[in-house]
């Protein structure tokens, strides 16, 4: 009895291994960018309705994602970028995943300028800025033509993605075209970061140099030139940065256990190819009409209706070009919310963008003045000596606690940070860290006190705050960029934004706590309101607003990683290197290197601000 349960048992699981039993949602790689989540949409359509699968895609970069496929934790990735994997071709041999071939092979990539920097642009009333620049090493005559916002006297190229392989690469043909004296390898952070900063650029007409690849929408939106570079020879040559950069072959990739379990699927990924033109075409007209994936894959085989007969055979080839045929599925009211209101995002968008190109000097000079700021206040921790420094934290330490172990512990924990190699990015954290807090309290304390003498200003300021304060921080970065571009301004920008609520909100609650007795008696013997503001409110209330101020300075250190992301370098950008290649180690002495900042700076303000209002009650 108990062998039949077994085999019945074994024989059910047998029958539902398939899409179209078990009804198995397939999970599909999403690494950022729109070609993949494109062709995620066409073989998650063909899925759908050739196999009955349901599909999914689960967001991550590139190494991360190619990690979880050897894991399982995925199923599909429609683009293993090969070049851009350092261990693709050991990992692919040592059967950890399975490569079913190639998706699109005829990709470019490499350093791209806008054609008007070289064209110019008679309708838009752009002028020639380099006529004769046509290669890479065309670049050393033109530093000029891309000037480094943060680096006076340098040019700025941007380059690919720091995790990236192709970083590394790119980098080196810098460096061994002898750019690197007088241009800034500038590090975006992100994808999207890059995309901003040529979407800026072009929407103002400036010139900018940086690497990008094909195919993709901005490329397909903006005519970008490549530059000319020695022609490919071999690999070695190619990852010294001597020559042009070959297509990568752009891979399937799938999972071990979805392999041994979907071979019918399987069969159909190994069939599917594309190409970069194709691939273009299809980003092109997703831009032009606002479609989403999905309604652009539908369209895009509708338009190519014969890959379909190449993917899959007749049955299931019939099965997806009837669904193609059908008319637009009817909502289920009772589930599907009925209507949604037609915002033009695109149309505020334009307007923001216009906005930023009209004003772009007054930006621009917001950005040159905070660059200044962050250059003083690096120049100024750069004289301070290291041991110097660690003295300070251990002096501090002990006067502010009382205990002579605690100065040691906090010059120890100071000292690790040199130790570990990250004393220099330290510095740069700090002063994108100081650079905020100054401006946060220059505009937050006076703010806050403006808010606690008015009911009705309280009433007004306090739901902006409150949605300032629960906003996902990643939105503070889009104006950000858009109006001051990439780098450390930006990046002072946002983390301002995101760090100054708690000094506004505290210092006018800590005003508003005062007792009102306390103030009425100030007042009847004669003080004004400023003085009795100054000289009585203020002082009272110096413990809460203080601290405020560090609830500002731990916020502002908080914004550290995600503020490297647009560019920002420094300790943040370590950590995210080291997320985007999976190394975990360089990750725990980045992290650790960033705890150790905040807590110092944590518990050494707390203190001196404690003893400052005992000082003051007093």
């Amino acid at each position: 009895m108990i062998a039949m349960i077994f085999a019945a048992t074994a024989a059910l699981g047998a029958a539902l291994t398939g899409c179209g039993a078990g009804k198995r949602e397939i999970i599909f790689a999403d690494v950022g960018w729109d070609s993949v989540k494109f062709h995620n949409a066409v073989a998650g359509l063909v899925a759908e309705t050739a196999f009955g699968c349901s599909w999914k895609e689960m967001p991550g970069s590139t190494p991360i994602m190619h990690e979880a496929l050897k894991k399982g934790e995925i199923d599909v990735n429609m683009e293993e970028w090969t070049d851009n994997i350092s261990t693709y071709e050991a990992d692919r041999d040592a059967g950890l995943f399975r490569d079913l071939g190639t998706n699109f092979g005829d990709n470019i990539q490499g350093f791209y300028v806008p054609r008007y920097v070289i064209e110019g642009d008679a309708e838009r009333g752009i002028e020639p800025m380099a006529p004769d620049l046509k290669t890479v090493q065309d670049l050393k005559r033109y530093a000029h033509i891309f000037p480094d916002d943060e680096k006076a006297g340098m040019g700025r190229i941007y380059g690919a993605i720091p995790g990236w392989e192709i970083n590394e690469i790119m980098l080196k043909k810098v460096q061994y075209n002898g750019l690197d004296s007088m241009y800034q390898y500038f590090q975006p952070g992100s994808d999207s970061a890059l995309s901003a900063a040529f979407t800026s650029a072009y929407e103002k007409g400036e010139p900018i140099v940086g690497y990008y690849w094909e195919p993709t929408w901005l490329t397909g939106k903006y005519d970008l030139v490549l530059l000319e570079d020695a022609p490919y020879e071999d690999a070695d040559a190619y990852r010294e940065g001597r020559t042009a950069c070959p297509s990568v072959d752009v891979t399937i990739g799938v999972s071990n256990q979805f392999y041994a379990r979907e071979p019918e699927i399987c069969e159909f990924l190994q069939k599917y190819e594309t190409s970069s033109a194709l691939t273009s075409e299809a980003l092109a007209h997703m831009q032009e009409t606002g479609d989403s994936y999905e309604e652009t894959a539908k369209w895009f085989l509708s338009e190519h209706s014969g890959l379909i007969l190449e993917w899959l055979p007749k049955e299931e080839a019939q099965k997806v070009m009837g669904a193609l045929g059908l008319k637009e599925e009817t909502k289920n009211y009772f589930f599907d919310f009925p209507f949604e209101l037609p915002i033009d995002v695109e149309a505020f968008d334009a307007s923001v963008k216009a906005f930023a190109a009209r004003f772009s000097p007054v930006f621009g000079g917001i950005r040159s003045v905070l660059n200044g700021l962050i250059g003083l206040i690096g120049a100024a921790l750069h004289l301070i000596p290291w041991w110097l420094l660690i003295a300070l934290a251990g002096f501090g330490g002990w006067r502010l606690s009382g205990r002579v172990r605690v100065g040691i512990l906090y010059g120890a924990m100071l000292f690790i940070v040199g130790l570990i190699g990250l004393w220099s990015l330290m510095y740069e954290t700090l002063s994108i860290v100081l650079a905020s807090v100054v401006i946060s309290l220059l505009i937050g304390l006076p703010a806050g006190i403006l808010v606690s003498g008015s009911e009705k200003a309280n009433v007004i300021v306090r739901p902006i705050l409150d949605t300032m304060q629960t906003m996902p921080v990643f939105v503070y970065l889009i104006p950000a960029v858009l109006f001051f571009g990439l780098g450390k301004a930006p990046a002072v920008i946002a983390t301002t934004i995101y760090a100054i609520v708690p000094v506004i909100r505290l210092t006018s609650h800590g005003i508003r706590q005062v007792d009102p007795e306390v103030v009425e008696a100030a007042r009847s013997f004669g003080s004004t309101r400023m003085q009795c503001l100054f000289k009585v409110q203020i002082p009272q209330a110096l413990p809460t607003i203080l601290t405020g101020v560090n609830q500002t300075l731990m916020m502002a250190m908080a914004m550290v990683v995600t503020c490297s992301m647009i560019g920002a370098s420094g300790l943040g950008m370590e950590v995210l290197i080291s997320v985007n290649r999976i190394e975990i180690g360089r990750g725990l002495l980045a992290g650790a290197a960033v705890v150790i900042v905040a807590i110092l700076m944590d518990r050494l303000t707390q203190g001196w601000f404690s003893s400052s209002s005992d000082k003051s009650a007093h």
